[in-house]
This record gives C-alpha cells, sequence and structure tokens, in this order.
C-alpha cells in the first residue's frame, strides 16, 4: 500500500463541464510526505480552468485535504488536493 496525492477539478468545459479526478500522483511512502507533496500541490499545480490564473486562495479542510479557489481574467474555479492511501 502507498499514499498518493489527488488533484479533483472541473473537467471540459460549459454543460459538458464536470467534477472528476484529474491527477493522481506519487506513491509516497508515508502520509507526512504526502501530506508534503500535497500542501506544495496546491500552490504549484495548474488547473485546467481558468486559463488565466491571476489569484490563488488556498484552504486546508483536514490534514489530509485542501480547496483551492483560483481566479482568472474572467471567473473562478476551485480544485480540491487531497491525500489517499492506496489500497
Amino acid at each position: 500500500m502507498a499514499w498518493v496525492v489527488i488533484v479533483e477539478e472541473s473537467v471540459n468545459y460549459g454543460q459538458s463541464a464536470r467534477w472528476g479526478v484529474g491527477t493522481v500522483r506519487g506513491d509516497h511512502a508515508d502520509r507526512e510526505e504526502a501530506r508534503s507533496a500535497a500542501l506544495a500541490m496546491t500552490r504549484t499545480f495548474a488547473p485546467n480552468h481558468p486559463w488565466s490564473e491571476r489569484d490563488r486562495q488556498v484552504f486546508r479542510n483536514s490534514e489530509d485535504s485542501y480547496l483551492v479557489n483560483v481566479v482568472g481574467a474572467t471567473t473562478e474555479f476551485h480544485f480540491r488536493v487531497s491525500v489517499a492511501e492506496r489500497i
């Protein structure tokens, strides 16, 4: 078993837009290592939307979950970064 970082975000555009798993990264040896990677991803991950990022706010929901709000030129989107154990 290994620890991974999962990013959930908006996939596609317009009426076909949906919430989905965008990225799964890492086979981290332990939970703490995965938590560090997750925190780093809140600052560095380039989401599909918006394409022209102007600002980003990071909110910690728990030790294993973050919500990131990204402000673009004309709209805002969010994505979630979570730590999970692959079983």
